[in-house]
């Protein structure tokens, strides 16, 4: 099945949970492909600059996997080796995701493709740090679009909500997590995202397992200005901060210098007037990132773009 230029794929992760997403393809055989990683409650097909970078990046011999993580939207039915079940970024185990990626890269590999380019937007950053600090890949090149300090939106989320901490939070929650699997819904005022304007509050439904699993994860240890684990990515690597990107927390620049601290071979782009989901710039910033994939990417072939 094809809608539009992308092929409808599926395939399972280890723990035999189907994974559905878009392949796009050029009609010259390229041997890289970007896989496209979400945050939690996003999805394959939601962002619009996807459907920008799909045509970009296929048009320059660049192909392009989007996926659905098993952390996608909101509560929805997924299939776990065969058996119908309720999956989704409520109810996720958030270190699955990881085993989600592993299993792209797996999938990927096996139709040809050895070059490979992590892409990840919002939580989805958070997601790509972590396969490569556990991976330790040199050939993997990264992407990070508007990656955010998580912990920092976290922080103000219950501090203005719960009047506590990030640590009281979460040793309340665990101490009474004994629900045993079931579905057990927290309040509305237990994780959420309040940005810096009125077009950034989300109240997020949860349940009590999913958000220890966040709260534990990647999500609240690396990017993390306060008091995240300290880490070093060496892999080549292109970060996107939007200007006008209600989710940060810190200013760009002090947000701009700690990647440069961590990560040794980064490309940052900050100078472009965007939100965070890339609105008004996807296609210039996509040209960007293609010029950028072709100096770091010398043995394919890309043609030059307007």
């Amino acid at each position: 099945m094809r809608s539009g230029f992308g092929q409808l794929i599926n395939f399972n992760n280890i723990n035999g949970l189907e994974l559905i997403g878009l392949l796009f393809k050029g009609e010259k055989q390229s041997n890289t492909i970007v896989i496209h990683v979400h945050g939690n409650y996003g999805n394959f097909y939601n962002n619009k600059f996807l459907w920008t970078m799909s045509h970009l990046y296929v048009e320059n011999d660049i192909d392009f996997l989007t996926f659905n993580l098993s952390s996608h939207d909101g509560l929805c039915e997924g299939y776990d080796n065969g058996a119908l079940r309720y999956i989704g970024g409520a109810v996720a185990d958030y270190n699955e995701s990881i085993l989600d990626i592993d299993s792209a890269v797996e999938y990927v590999h096996k139709l040809g493709y050895n070059r490979l380019i992590l892409q990840g937007h919002s939580l989805g950053c958070d997601k790509v740090i972590e396969y490569a600090l556990t991976h330790q890949n040199d050939s993997l090149s990264l992407i990070l679009l508007s990656p955010v300090d998580s912990y920092a939106v976290q922080k103000k989320w219950v501090d203005n909500r719960r009047a506590e901490s990030i640590d009281e939070q979460l040793a309340r929650l665990n101490a009474c997590n004994n629900n045993n699997g079931a579905l057990d819904w927290l309040s509305i005022d237990e994780y959420g995202a309040e940005g810096t304007d009125a077009d950034w509050v989300y109240q997020i439904p949860i349940t009590r397992s999913c958000l220890i699993s966040i709260l534990q994860g990647s999500a609240f240890k690396y990017l993390n200005l306060e008091c995240g684990e300290d880490f070093i990515i060496d892999n080549k690597s292109l970060a996107f901060l939007g200007k006008n990107d209600g989710l940060q927390m810190s200013t760009q620049s002090d947000f701009g210098d700690f990647l440069d601290l961590h990560f040794t071979q980064l490309t940052l782009v900050s100078d472009l007037d965007s939100d965070h989901d890339i609105k008004g710039v996807e296609s210039y910033l996509t040209n960007r990132i293609i010029d950028w994939i072709k100096i770091n990417c010398p043995d394919i072939e890309i043609h030059d773009y307007k």
